[in-house]
């Protein structure tokens, strides 16, 4: 047996194979991943005469990599990892290509739901998750529908306790009824998949999931004379659900006093996958859902996971739901909104305020995550706001934000003398009729500086893990500010820590330091970095009285800190 990589040009397709049917769908994604990953598994292959190698177990894998080739994505000497087995009987290559099959088991439906959630959580897409399992992007949505079903449900179908139609088909049910209705599968009740969904569909709303005062409707009760809550029904649906969700609007105003942010949904089954329990460094915020069926569900003290918007939308329900026929058709409702929008454009155009308004609303709800705007704040804000010594141009950033969290009468919460005021997401969860009421109210000047604040704030160096010594739009804007990095920046450990030990010995010449340091050979990198750090410090006072050797190391300057960058030589380079 020999491991070595081969040209795809010299594979020939197997015969035999004992897989004999391939879902082109599926050929698809595993192309689609080849393309991203590469092939993560060998193929197994026998020689054949003339450098050619006949598959024995990879077919689908064989088949993908063709279809690649046949669209240009990769040419005929693309290396493909392979096994060898040569003098294989007839037999054994079928036995092989069999066992591969058979063990290719897919895994656990409720193992590979956890999976997906966490492929989304940590920035991935649907289309992502699709291409790397083979399934297709709406069997992924529906393992992601049993991610969310609390812990007991889970655990049953993970064992085989509890089939996947029945657990598919409580998605549609809350925690509460899910535990009521593993009770009843418990218990030996007769229960199947459609069973289950007619029931949660067909659910009436009830005097016990009602969260407004009863004196405020006005309808008639259906009751049983000798039931409790659960058998009272409202005969007027219409006006349940108005009374619900004015009753929801107003608790959410509650925990909008007490926690940082508040999302109210209206879905049978929420996506509790994308949510998580949060830790104390996290902003503590409230999901709040009304399901079609008029039951409500409250959960606390949650933390939002980085899923994209595109994943939330498209996994914000349940695949079983009921789809209902619309009153209107989209190619209708497109025409009538593109109408609309034209216009509201052209009337903006005439308008220079009122855009300005509709501009600083988007760009405030877009680092929230919502409207059409996505603006990201530049890493360094973040990297300097879990500092301890923040750098001159955060201090001046950080007061210009508190200038106008107060103009626009929001201070952020919990972000007293912390540091952490940069965060453009001034409103914390606002929604965009209230940003647009606060944002009215500004002066002309802030107005503008709101906006200006906004867009600077995405600005900065693209490739933070690269030199940049191209002539970049970054660094043309560096120039033209005749940005002087010495009056923003002083060498500090975290610098000089991450360059060699001959480069520091160079710096302690270049800056004047040597004079005081004595014998640099004899000097550990720890130490030249400490005395290092504590000479540029003190040089760097405006206060200091230096002579001209010390005055080196106020106006010691690296070429990397230019705009553009300069380049270091090999022996200069970081570690």
């Amino acid at each position: 047996m020999t491991h070595k990589t081969v040209p795809l040009s010299s594979l020939l397709p197997p015969k035999g194979n004992p897989r004999r049917t391939y879902d082109p769908a599926l050929i698809e994604v595993l192309a689609k991943s080849i393309e991203v990953d590469g092939i993560l598994q060998n193929l197994v292959v026998e020689p054949v005469e003339h450098d050619k190698y006949r598959v024995v177990a990879g077919k689908r894998r064989f088949l993908a990599l063709k279809l690649l080739k046949k669209r240009r994505v990769i040419v005929g000497d693309y290396k493909v990892p392979v096994e060898i087995r040569k003098y294989l009987a007839e037999a054994d290559a079928l036995r092989i290509a069999t066992v591969e099959n058979v063990q290719r088991e897919p895994l656990n439906p409720i193992d590979e739901a956890d999976a997906f959630a966490g492929m989304l959580q940590n920035g991935a897409t649907i289309e992502d998750v699709s291409a790397k399992s083979g399934l297709s992007n709406n069997t992924v949505r529906r393992r992601l529908a049993v991610a969310s079903l609390c812990k007991e449900a889970k655990e049953m179908a993970r064992r085989g306790d509890l089939p996947l139609g029945i657990a598919e088909a409580m998605t549609l049910a809350d925690e509460e009824q899910q535990y009521a209705i593993l009770n009843d599968f418990k218990a030996g009740a007769e229960l199947d998949r459609d069973a289950i969904r007619d029931m949660l569909l067909g659910e009436r709303p009830s005097a016990a999931i009602a969260l407004f005062p009863f004196e405020k409707y006005t309808g008639t009760f259906t009751r049983d004379l000798f039931g409790d809550e659960k058998s009272t029904f409202f005969d007027n649906v219409e006006q349940f659900f108005a009374l619900q969700k004015e009753a929801i609007a107003e608790l959410a105003e509650k925990y909008r006093k007490r926690f940082d942010w508040v999302d109210v949904l209206n879905v049978y089954t929420v996506p509790w996958w994308q949510y998580r329990e949060a830790e104390k460094k996290d902003e503590k915020g409230v999901v709040i859902n009304l399901s079609p069926t008029g039951r409500v569900e409250v959960r606390e003290k949650l933390a939002r996971h980085e899923v994209k918007e595109e994943v939330a939308h498209e996994t914000q329900e349940t695949p079983i739901t009921p789809k209902e026929r619309p009153a209107y058709g989209a190619s209708l409702l497109r025409y009538v909104g593109n109408h609309k929008s034209i216009a509201v454009q052209a009337a903006l155009m005439a308008n220079l305020r009122k855009a300005k308004e509709v501009a600083a609303v988007l760009l405030l709800a877009g680092r929230q995550g919502g409207g059409p705007v996505r603006i990201t704040s530049h890493p360094c804000l973040a990297h300097f706001g879990q500092s301890e010594r923040k750098p001159k141009g955060y201090v001046e950033i950080e007061a210009q934000a508190r200038r106008l969290a107060q103009a626009i009468g929001l201070l952020p919460k919990g972000k007293k003398g912390n540091g952490a005021a940069v965060d453009p997401n001034l409103t914390h969860g606002s929604n965009p009729l209230a940003l647009y009421a606060t944002v009215q109210q500004l002066a002309e000047d802030d107005l503008d500086m709101l906006i200006m604040y906004l867009l600077v704030l995405a600005f900065g160096q693209e490739h933070l893990e690269e030199l940049d010594s191209s002539e970049s739009l970054f660094n043309r804007i560096g120039q033209d500010l005749g940005v002087a990095m010495r009056q923003w920046w002083t060498p500090d450990e975290a610098f000089l820590a991450g360059l060699k030990r001959d480069h520091l010995a160079q710096v302690a010449v270049e800056c004047g330091a040597s004079l005081r340091f004595g014998k640099l050979k004899e000097m550990s990198k720890k130490e030249l970095v400490d005395r290092l750090a504590r000479y540029f410090e003190r040089t760097a006072d405006p206060e200091a009285k230096l002579d001209e050797h010390d005055a080196k190391g106020r106006e010691w300057f690296p070429g990397m800190l230019k705009f553009p960058a300069e380049g270091m030589t090999e022996s200069q380079r970081a570690e």
